[in-house]
């Protein structure tokens, strides 16, 4: 029987394509080239698609031909998309290849984009009653600097401090601050503007355990045990996940029966309330025995410090075959 050529996306428009690249490569070194053909698909900062020979190319494209989407089938027979961020992960891309006719890994267009939205997804969790910590958030759109001054002042009558300030639409932690101090609400919020016009304030918590859990599958899922991220320094910002690496893992997360059981619940309901598809990791946070719902992540790294590989390898799957499952599950 004829191999399947599988198409890796990775690159893309986002301010974590490089977080992509690295993905990209752990991806290649683990890939079943045995089982399946893989073409590179990168996709650069000037919005065109290239065919590359290894992921070493990207620095010189001159050479390369840019292809179509139109003809995407004609080089791969399943598109892996790996491109974190806006674009890559908010359904944007997954649209293009659908309109394409084109079977692709992971969660389809309405759970990538309800994923990606924090202010959104954070709405969806509490029509739904799913736990959570208090939230706010202003569409920067059409605003004057009179309503942002007025919902600054909201978050401060609202919350205790910390409160976390976020852009809506980004991932790797890019953007976010934890403000501890009022008089740094304003700053936070400029530099979370920088990122997205949805800006969304979170209670912080007391003392709070950072929860991760890996999921795999459509409908019968593969869930695995909780790991923790376990904060030497003072906030998991996008430098203490990728430059300073001071961040311990823990697989599995030391939790009390209670708490692992309530986590397994709400990650199989919430990734099915979604919709989710393939492959997604669910994030929590436990404080003072409550368990809080934070996230999910539809499109979670392949580098080597991603939870998401690391539990699905406590439960047995290596990496080449998480690989071919997620392939496999695609649609």
């Amino acid at each position: 029987m004829k191999k399947k050529t599988v198409g890796l996306f990775f690159g893309g428009l986002s301010n974590e394509a490089e977080i992509s690249i690295i993905s990209a490569k752990n991806i290649i070194k683990a890939f079943d080239y045995k089982k399946y053909n893989l073409v590179l698909v990168y996709w650069h900062k000037n919005n065109q698609f290239y065919i590359l020979e290894n992921a070493e190319e990207i620095s010189d494209i001159s050479s390369k031909n840019e292809i179509n989407a139109r003809d995407f089938l004609k080089f791969f027979d399943v598109a892996f998309p790996i491109t974190h961020g806006k674009y890559g992960e908010d359904g944007a891309l997954q649209g293009l290849l659908e309109m394409q006719k084109v079977p692709y890994c992971g969660c389809r267009v309405l759970s990538s984009s309800l994923c990606m939205d924090k202010a959104v997804f954070k709405i969806f969790l509490a029509g739904h009653k799913i736990n959570q910590v208090n939230f706010d958030f202003i569409d920067l759109r059409g605003k004057k600097q009179s309503d942002v001054e007025n919902w600054m002042e909201k978050i401060r009558n609202k919350f205790e401090l910390p409160v976390y300030i976020k852009p809506s639409n980004s991932g790797s932690s890019v953007g976010i601050n934890k403000v501890t101090d009022f008089k740094n609400l304003k700053k936070a919020v400029r530099e979370a503007a920088r990122h997205d016009d949805k800006i969304v304030a979170e209670q912080g918590l007391i003392n709070p355990r950072e929860i991760e859990v890996a999921v795999l599958g459509n409908d019968e899922l593969i869930i695995s045990e909780p790991g923790e991220l376990v904060l030497d320094g003072a906030f998991y910002d996008f430098d203490e996940k990728y430059k300073k690496n001071r961040t311990r893992v823990a697989v599995p997360a030391n939790l009390e029966a209670d708490e692992k059981d309530e986590i397994k619940q709400l990650t199989e309901k919430v990734y099915h309330l979604c919709d989710c598809r393939g492959f997604a990791r669910v994030d929590f946070m436990v404080s003072d025995g409550n368990v809080y719902l934070n996230e999910i992540n539809t499109l979670p790294g392949f580098t080597d410090i991603s939870m998401f590989p690391m539990l699905m390898k406590n439960v047995g799957i290596s990496y080449k075959n998480l690989i071919n499952r997620i392939i496999k599950l695609a649609n």
